[in-house]
């Protein structure tokens, strides 16, 4: 016999104080400390210069430009492999808006396609149906920090002569076969904004194995380093203007996102721990469906999403919701406004289609929180929550 949900006036499952649980951004006295030390240092901009570095041997890229945050990031990295008037890159449309709006700045051509539904990322197959003799780009984002399927990718762009960028701001951290998001495709942006897995309250880099393309989006909006290139680099001469932008990351965060690299791995690792424990016990509850990760990705959780089963259940998810929140869970719908969808795009004749795979399955996303400093007596009460409102809506 099912329990009487709160939502028709009964107790409620969660009931310890969750503020601590799900703070997030941790930031602290060593954050406060490098803000000091920056702020005494005789040149500031070398801050940025060693962020640089600690970040480029943790990605394993040869080349990182930091950035005032993941947008710019992105939009030097477009400007970096020459996108240009109608040239098309293909995208996800199930995204942040800053993914595919600078596609637009430089006059391209963004061409959404369908993800898989098993993962909510980019549909490698879909990439293939989609490509054409203007394809010249593809961006990839893997979502929520479950990595893209790599190989399957990057073939495909190696089989059409396109360039891959992975826009890895949901990512830091994860791993695809060993090898670190944003490490893999031609350009990795990163975005370290406040809400994400390492921050410097706004920032962003790029990475990339290509020196080509580093100098070329240092060229963009960091005027100030490329006195610093060779004296044979093409780039070199645009010292006194660069194209115009000035993109280079404040040095005060450049100083609190070392602090937050430092700690990066083991606050994931925390996250990782919880949601693990979490999802092992919501799994086989009716109405619920949690992503499931390949044994050669590790993945990471800049955000803890799961699918409402229809069918399963006798209400709709919305219903769903509303009694889990009445029960104390701190959870939501779903997140982003799918890009094609958009009147700007079609403002700007670009050609649109539905993308019924994904207009589905976005509206099947549950979001719950990413418990950073949780402990497991209130993962225990989620689990509650769940499991007493999945019994009293099941259909069998």
């Amino acid at each position: 016999m099912s329990q009487k949900l709160a939502i028709d006036g009964g107790t409620k499952a969660i009931t310890l104080d969750q503020t601590k649980a799900n703070k997030w951004p941790p930031l602290g006295e060593e954050e406060f400390a490098a803000v000091k030390r920056v702020m005494q240092m005789p040149d500031f901009y070398e801050e940025a210069y060693t962020l640089e570095e600690e970040f480029k041997n943790y990605i394993g890229s040869k080349y990182a430009l930091a950035h005032n945050n993941g947008t710019a990031a992105i939009h030097a990295a477009f400007f970096a492999l020459g996108i240009g008037p109608g040239d098309e890159v293909i995208t996800p449309s199930y995204t942040y808006w800053a993914t595919c709006m600078p596609i637009l700045t430089w006059g391209g051509i963004p061409v959404f396609a369908e993800i898989d539904p098993e993962t909510c990322n980019i549909d490698p197959e879909d990439i293939k149906r989609r490509v054409t003799p203007r394809t010249k780009a593809i961006i990839i984002v893997h979502l929520w920090g479950l990595p893209c399927e790599m190989d399957e990718i990057m073939k495909i762009a190696r089989r059409y002569n396109l360039k891959v960028i992975e826009d890895a701001a949901h990512a830091h951290g994860a791993e695809y076969k060993e090898r670190k998001m944003g490490a893999i495709g031609d350009i990795g942006c990163f975005s370290f904004q406040a809400s994400k897995l390492m921050i410097s309250i706004e920032g962003g880099m790029l990475v990339t194995d290509n020196q080509g393309y580093y100098e070329k989006a240092m060229a963009l909006a960091h005027y100030r380093r490329l006195k610093k290139l060779p004296s044979q680099s093409f780039y070199r001469k645009y010292y006194a203007t660069c194209f115009g932008f000035k993109y280079r990351i404040h040095p005060l965060a450049a100083g609190i996102a070392r602090v937050q690299l430092k700690h990066l791995d083991e606050r994931n690792k925390k996250r990782n721990e919880n949601i693990k424990y979490l999802d092992e016990r919501l799994d086989g509850l009716s109405g619920i469906k949690t992503f499931k990760t390949p044994s050669y990705m590790k993945r990471v959780y800049y955000q803890h999403e799961t699918i409402f089963e229809e069918g399963k259940l006798k209400v709709s998810k919305d219903k769903f919701v509303e009694a889990l929140r009445a029960e104390g869970a701190d959870i939501s719908g779903e997140r982003y406004p799918l890009q094609h969808q958009q009147p700007i795009y079609k403002e700007k004749n670009i050609p649109l289609e539905a993308l019924p795979i994904t207009e589905k399955i976005r509206d099947k996303i549950i979001s719950l929180p990413t418990f950073p400093q949780a402990n497991f007596d209130l993962l225990d009460q989620y689990i509650e929550a769940f499991r007493k409102v999945s019994t009293a809506y099941a259909k069998y």
